[in-house]
C-alpha cells in the first residue's frame, strides 16, 4: 500500500478510536455496519474482521449477528454478500466458524414483542407489515445490546443520510436505554472516518434532536 496513505490511516484511526464515549467493540460493530451498507467487502472488511476477532475478542457469532441486524437497513442482498465473504476471511485467520445453538432461528418470522424500532408511516399496508416484520426480526438479535443495536442503526442512517424521523427514532432508542448524549455524539463522530460530509450532516441533525 502507499506508505503515505498508511500514515494517514494510522493518524485517522488514532483520532476516531480515541473517542471515549464508545467502546472498541462498539466501534467495530459500527465499522461492520458501514462495510455492509457500502459493500466494502475487500481489504477494509478483512482488516476489520481480523482486528475485531483476533485482537479485540469480538466473537464470530457476534459478527454474524451484526450483519443480520443490518440486513433490513442495508438491503438483504448486501448482507448476503457480506455473509458470503465472511467465512473465507475467518477460515484464513484460523478461527472457529461454528455458530452456537442459541443463534439458531425458531422460525423465519421470529421476533419478540416490544422491540424498540418500528416501521415508518406508509400508506401501503403490505409495506408497513413487511417492515414491521423485518425490523422486529432484526431487533431480536440479543447477542447485541440495545445500546449496540442503536449505534449500529444510527451508523446506517449516517451512511444512507436517512436523517429524518428514522434517525431521531434510533437516537431516542439509545436515550431510552440510558445512553448519555455525549456517548451518542461520539458514536456519530466515529463515522467521520467513513465519510466526513455525511458525519457533518448527521451531527447537525443530532444537535437538533438533542436540543
Amino acid at each position: 500500500m502507499d506508505p503515505v496513505f498508511e500514515q494517514m490511516a494510522l493518524e485517522t484511526g488514532s483520532r476516531t478510536f480515541g473517542l471515549s464515549g464508545t467502546s472498541v467493540r462498539e466501534k467495530f460493530l459500527q465499522l461492520f455496519a458501514h462495510d455492509v451498507c457500502r459493500l466494502n467487502l475487500g481489504m477494509a472488511f478483512r482488516m476489520h474482521v481480523m482486528a475485531a476477532t483476533t485482537m479485540h475478542g469480538v466473537p464470530y457469532a457476534d459478527v454474524l449477528a451484526v450483519i443480520r441486524f443490518v440486513a433490513p437497513y442495508s438491503g438483504y442482498p448486501a448482507a448476503a454478500d457480506a455473509l458470503g465473504r465472511l467465512p473465507e476471511i475467518v477460515r484464513n485467520l484460523g478461527l472457529d466458524t461454528d455458530v452456537p445453538a442459541d443463534a439458531a432461528l425458531d422460525s423465519v418470522d421470529a421476533g419478540r414483542p416490544g422491540q424498540p424500532d418500528s416501521a415508518p408511516a406508509s400508506a401501503d399496508a403490505w409495506l408497513t407489515g413487511f417492515v414491521m416484520s423485518r425490523v422486529g426480526r432484526s431487533w431480536s438479535e440479543e447477542r447485541l445490546s440495545i445500546r449496540e443495536r442503536a449505534f449500529v442503526a444510527m451508523t446506517t442512517d449516517v451512511c444512507f443520510q436517512t436523517l429524518g424521523s428514522t434517525f431521531e427514532r434510533h437516537v431516542r432508542i439509545a436515550q431510552n436505554d440510558g445512553v448519555p448524549d455525549d456517548d451518542i455524539r461520539d458514536a456519530i463522530r466515529f463515522t467521520a472516518e467513513l465519510g466526513i460530509v455525511r458525519t457533518v450532516n448527521a451531527l447537525e441533525e443530532l444537535e437538533k434532536i438533542l436540543g
